[in-house]
């Protein structure tokens, strides 16, 4: 009884080294970028984005907001603010974000957990609402602005 408690304060004790060592890193690194931890999480979820798209990734408004905020620290611009004349929807803008992040049409769907063929036609309808032409790209349009 006595080794098996041994064994589990040993285990306990090696896991509580990790995390600490874990959250020193964190810390450095947020010292580092002068971000919070949750922009920290924002750029990771981004780099899951393109390394490995799933449902889910994103779960919260909040981290919607946070990545926004990454999306236009790498990407440049504050891209809501050139859209809000429009009259996006939450779920347009989020697209346009995606969009400007460079995720594929296959990717966002993942994402949203729709086809691929809803992100085309969301697209269609958010082309509509800027007033771009058939011939106009909406992902060099968003990548641009």
């Amino acid at each position: 009884m006595d080794t098996s408690k041994d064994s589990w304060n040993a285990c306990l004790q090696y896991r509580n080294k990790q995390l600490t060592k874990q959250l020193k890193d964190y810390q450095k690194v947020s010292a580092l970028t002068k971000c919070s931890s949750s922009l920290i999480v924002a750029m990771g979820q981004l780099l899951c984005l393109h390394q490995k798209p799933s449902y889910g990734i994103i779960k919260d408004e909040a981290e919607w907001r946070d990545l926004f905020i990454v999306i236009d620290l790498f990407y440049g611009g504050c891209l809501s603010e050139e859209l809000m004349s429009f009259g996006l929807s939450v779920q347009e803008l989020r697209l346009c974000y995606l969009i400007r992040a460079r995720l594929d049409n296959k990717t966002i769907a993942l994402l949203f957990n729709i086809v691929p063929r809803s992100v085309l036609k969301a697209k269609q309808r958010i082309k509509n609402k800027l007033a771009l032409s058939a011939t106009d790209s909406l992902d060099m349009h968003i990548q641009q602005c």
